[in-house]
């Protein structure tokens, strides 16, 4: 199974160049050096639209094997945009990824859509796949931060990181001031999907409603594991070379605590460390890959936390960020790789044996390298 996933992976659409040489204006300081955005905003064009992924995925249900389906989430953007959620086969362990929470995080939006496409196919993986898992996958949670028509109270446009919302009526953190939350941020680990998880006590006070869409959608499916796909910056190891993705399970332990919780957050915790063990080892093969430990906060509504304190396995995936054009089919490649490896594994059923010695030993993130242009 293994084999076959690696081998669609290398003969994905998505499939783009290796890290290129950086710019000879700047002193090496990674290896390799780059390729580094120039300072202005990306060019966009690779990447769908919102009309366009609403449409490449409509597309792809028509042609669909198996079952497969393309639906609004629970909730709107707080624009009111359907936020598009894909269901794929009906087997007995269901699995969520959501991908580009934050708005300006868009290359891991391409890759999950390369996930929807690979298991809608007819490959004896994809077959697999579906008999045995139910999949749902969010390509874009925050539709509003990439590219809705709306400018912040500074004045700036999309993409930005955090969704639109110029009203702050009650707690403020994690907020852009005149622009918008920060969603990955306030994901509710309580009984209510819209209860606030920096206010005490029970509420109907979350403030941002593609949060809440998808805890409603984490209750609907109530998922065996989810994997919640970002963006980080360039960061370097300690040789030098430069870390293509970063990867982190929950470590809310005292929230856990708090909560009486902690032999049970204790089995999650140790999940997480299988999905990504299965990461590590079939993204390790590449050779290309450089995977480390993200540095994760505790925070409880940081969806990598809530859903674990819920009772899921829960991943944060990362991937370098901040790349331009020249190396986005490269990570968004890396994004499938990681995604279909774990799908894989689930559905013949090793993941939930596999040791987590790979997750145990991951060496940290390096120092963060800076953009030369900027």
């Amino acid at each position: 199974m293994k084999k076959r996933v690696l081998a669609a992976a290398a003969a994905v659409a998505i499939a783009g160049p290796l890290l290129l040489a950086g710019s000879s204006q700047a002193d090496p300081t990674t290896t390799p050096n780059g390729p580094w955005p120039p300072n202005d905003k990306e060019n966009l064009s690779s990447i769908h639209s919102y009309e366009q992924l609403w449409g490449t995925l409509e597309s792809i249900e028509k042609r669909a094997k198996g079952t497969f389906s393309v639906e609004p989430a629970p909730l709107q953007s707080n624009t009111g945009r359907d936020i598009p959620v894909v269901t794929v086969g009906d087997g007995p362990t269901s699995v969520m990824f959501i991908a580009n929470q934050h708005g300006n995080e868009y290359v891991v939006s391409t890759g999950m859509v390369e996930v929807v496409r690979a298991l809608a196919g007819n490959s004896a993986s994809a077959r697999e796949i579906r008999e045995n898992l139910t999949v749902t996958i969010v390509p874009r949670v925050n539709v509003d931060g990439f590219d809705a028509d709306v400018v912040d109270l500074a004045g700036n446009t999309t993409p930005w990181r955090q969704n639109f919302d110029t009203d702050c009526p009650a707690f403020c953190g994690f907020y852009a001031d005149g622009r918008g939350y920060d969603i990955n941020r306030y994901h509710s680990y309580t009984e209510s999907a819209y209860d606030h998880p920096y206010e005490p006590g029970p509420d109907t006070n979350n403030p941002v409603p593609e949060a809440i869409a998808m805890r409603l959608l984490w209750d609907e499916r109530q998922p065996e594991f989810s994997v919640d796909f970002h963006h980080q910056g360039t960061y370097v190891d300690d040789d030098g070379r430069m870390i293509t993705g970063s990867v982190m399970w929950p470590n809310a332990e005292e929230e856990a605590e708090n909560l009486g919780i902690s032999e049970e957050f204790a089995e999650t915790v140790t999940l997480s460390k299988r999905v990504v063990s299965e990461m590590l080892v079939n993204l390790n093969d590449l050779g290309h890959a450089n995977i480390t430990r993200y540095p994760g906060t505790t925070t409880p509504g940081i969806a990598r936390n809530a859903y674990g304190l819920l009772g899921s396995g829960s991943v944060l995936y990362e991937a370098r960020g901040g790349i331009g054009q020249k190396s986005r089919g490269y990570l968004a490649k890396q994004a499938y790789i990681a995604g279909m490896s774990v799908l894989s594994a689930a559905a013949d059923g090793s993941l939930f044996t596999r040791s987590t010695e790979p997750a145990d030993t991951i060496r940290e993130r390096g120092d963060s390298v800076p953009n030369p242009h900027e």
